[in-house]
């Protein structure tokens, strides 16, 4: 064998080998690729699951926010109808008490009227401190359920 025959040889097994170890290096940045493609798409999609859970907790916050101004709308006006027709009452009283005859009269309609009163204040004040906890649940539904889609979202794989 020459050398030039050699030399050849020499050059046809490094090529040889050199074309093998790319071949291998392509391969595997092929297969680095793929998988960082995987690992893209999974964070993907976990980001739109995280924005969407978002989302909905935001929206729930909202509805929450509705529910609960709306039931305090309520409450004030029943507040209200409540001192007025107390304010009413007190004006009736004192015309009543314009036409005593007697202090046994006066002491007799004053019992009375406190009475009245003390009953009425504790069936409104009964009634109103009902309507704020219904309200208080009503309010907290849409939290409480998002807390829930919450709880169950983290029990599951992102990509699920």
């Amino acid at each position: 064998m020459t050398n030039k025959t050699k030399t050849a040889a020499v050059v046809d097994t490094t090529t040889e080998v050199a074309q093998k170890g790319f071949e291998q290096a392509q391969v595997a940045l092929k297969a680095q690729m793929d998988e960082a493609t995987k690992h893209a798409a999974v964070a993907q999609k976990g980001f739109e699951q995280v924005i969407e859970l978002g989302k909905g907790n935001f929206e729930a916050m909202i509805k929450s926010s509705t529910i609960l101004a709306e039931g305090i709308q309520e409450m004030t006006k029943a507040a209200f109808a409540m001192n007025q027709a107390a304010f009413e009452e007190g004006i009736a009283n004192a015309r009543a008490f314009a036409g005593v005859k007697s202090m046994r009269e006066a002491v007799e309609l004053q019992t009375g009227f406190a009475k009245a009163a003390f009953e009425k204040f504790v069936a409104e004040t009964t009634k109103l401190s009902e309507q704020g906890t219904k309200l208080a649940e009503r309010a907290f539904e849409p939290v409480v359920e998002r807390v829930n889609v919450t709880v169950a979202s983290f029990g599951k794989p992102l990509a699920a």
